[in-house]
């Protein structure tokens, strides 16, 4: 079953074409939060960037903390049982086939009618073995890109605290007013800032950033080009004064030397 899933795989009746040609339509009611967790990991391998994140920002806080525990609980994605069972089996096989083998050849004392057969049996054990091993090791290499979507998904779900590594992206794209604006609606409406918020914010700025690029060439040059308004010519900027305040002791001092200097007058005068 796992070779024929693997060479359909491969087809035009694929999964991932299948989901292509619908637009990637899986509607599904609700799931636990393992086969959920999978559910947007499967998604989230043949859908562009944008269109997982879209469908996650939508999601409540309650169902966007589940999956976030789930993350927390299984950060690797679980290999399926047939891929776990697969390779000892196929190892054991190989190794009992091999040992009977090399003991055939080392060994000649048994009969002649026997001696075929075991061998016959060596053989088999040893192709047999040969043939799981390689289905689990195709099977592994199939589901790669699934585990490495599986991290990915996990960010996605994740809050944007110190241990996530987007959260210094996620401040960079606060100095755009657009993506500043989504982020305060996210924290007023839903809560938490998550990793799909940080692809959200990345994408507005994007669109603003082909927004600019489509104005026409002789108005962004005009907009380069342009000064600022020059200040009218009666207003003069003047400049402030400094002006001495003086203390109390001063005042005591000066009243203190005035008797002094009324007295010196009257004496050159008289």
């Amino acid at each position: 079953m796992v070779a024929i899933d693997q060479i359909l795989d491969g087809s035009l009746l694929s999964k991932e074409r299948l989901l292509q040609a619908r637009e990637h339509y899986t509607p599904s009611g609700a799931l636990p939060p393992e086969q959920a967790f999978a559910r947007w990991t499967q998604r989230i391998s043949v859908q562009a960037e944008l269109g997982s994140a879209r469908e996650i920002a939508g999601l409540s806080e309650e169902e966007l903390a589940a999956m976030e525990a789930e993350f927390m609980r299984c950060p690797v994605r679980p290999r399926s049982v047939r891929v776990r069972q697969a390779v000892p089996a196929g190892l054991a096989l190989a190794s009992l086939g091999g040992v009977g083998l090399l003991l055939q050849g080392l060994v000649g004392g048994l009969g002649a009618g026997a001696q075929p057969a075991m061998q016959m049996v060596a053989a088999t054990c040893l192709l047999i073995g040969l043939v799981v091993l390689a289905v689990g090791f195709l099977s592994a290499f199939g589901t790669l890109h699934l585990e490495l979507c599986h991290g990915t998904t996990g960010l996605y779900f994740g809050k944007l605290d110190e241990q996530h590594p987007w959260v210094h992206k996620t401040m960079a794209l606060t100095h755009y007013p657009a993506a500043d604006e989504y982020r305060q609606r996210v924290l007023r409406e839903r809560g938490w800032l998550r990793g799909v918020d940080y692809v959200m914010m990345k994408e507005i700025v994007r669109v603003q950033d082909a927004l600019e690029q489509a104005l026409p060439t002789r108005s962004v040059a005009e907009r380069l080009q342009l000064l600022p308004a020059p200040q009218k010519s009666g207003a003069k900027s003047q400049k402030p004064r400094l002006v001495r305040v003086t203390s109390q002791a001063d005042l005591q001092a000066k009243s203190a030397e005035a008797p002094h200097a009324l007295n010196a007058v009257r004496a050159l005068h008289g």
